[in-house]
């Protein structure tokens, strides 16, 4: 049986995802509360199986959940949603819903060593309204929709930019940051890409949360070719290999 398990009992399936997961941090954010989503899972009072969905389409399963249950589940899921699964490491091999699923081979870099090039100068300017403003407006939505408003991305997302004659050229986000950890992305903007502002904005944004004490997290596709050579450039090393299993919204009437 399924059952999607309220809000206020949340805390009874913190147990059952005790291994660390890929893409960890985001997991923690629902947890404790920072992001929105819905679990699901076996029983309602003394749960066992559970599969939580972030409303921003992430989906992670419970250590001892089984295929049959976990394909049963998520094939409701996706009824009402698309979603994208993280497949840990130890499942590699038997996926659920084949014939429904495409699954992204991906890598998570958190181990680090000190990077050996210099940066290009740049001017890094932290997040703020006034350059929140002179993103592009579809640049600016997309950080609307994933964290609710401006005012809740200025206040909760802890970032750079690289700026040259006052335009934005390369933005570094540290987002769902939680237990000690924070996942990073990085965008450059055209014309500026493959000029160093990425790199130098990473650096910069990874230099500060060193000082924080937070340890970063930096995944991708492995086909994404660019973000990999991106990552080593700064110094991460030794990925772990895991998979996003993606599933399109799939109605009954289809």
């Amino acid at each position: 049986m399924i059952y999607q398990l309220p809000e206020e009992k949340k805390t009874l399936i913190i147990p059952l995802f005790k291994k660390p997961q890929p893409n960890r941090s985001a997991l923690g954010c629902y947890f404790n509360g920072s992001l929105a989503g819905k679990a699901f899972v076996d029983d309602l009072n003394a749960p066992t199986k559970a599969i939580c969905q972030m409303d921003m389409s992430w989906v992670y399963i419970s250590d001892d959940a089984n295929l049959p249950w976990i394909e049963e589940t998520l094939g409701e899921i996706i009824k009402t949603a698309w979603i994208q699964v993280v497949w840990a490491p130890e499942r590699k091999g038997k996926y659920p819903l084949p014939e429904l699923g495409k699954v992204i081979p991906r890598h998570e870099y958190i181990e680090r060593k000190e990077p050996l090039q210099k940066p290009r100068d740049a001017q890094i300017v932290p997040f703020s309204s006034e350059w929140f403003d002179k993103l592009e407006p579809d640049f600016q939505e997309w950080h609307i929709s994933n964290y609710g408003s401006k005012e809740k991305f200025l206040e909760q997302a802890f970032g750079f930019y690289a700026v040259e004659n006052g335009e934005i050229c390369s933005e570094f986000e540290s987002a769902f940051t939680s237990n000690g950890y924070t996942e990073i992305g990085i965008y450059t903007f055209d014309p500026h890409r493959r000029k160093g502002y990425a790199y130098a904005t990473c650096l910069h944004g990874l230099k500060e949360l060193d000082k924080k004490g937070i340890k970063t997290i930096w995944a991708c596709d492995v086909e994404n070719t660019e973000s990999v050579k991106l990552a080593e450039k700064l110094g991460f090393v030794n990925p772990v290999e895991y998979d996003f299993i993606f599933f399109s919204q799939k109605n009954d009437e289809n």
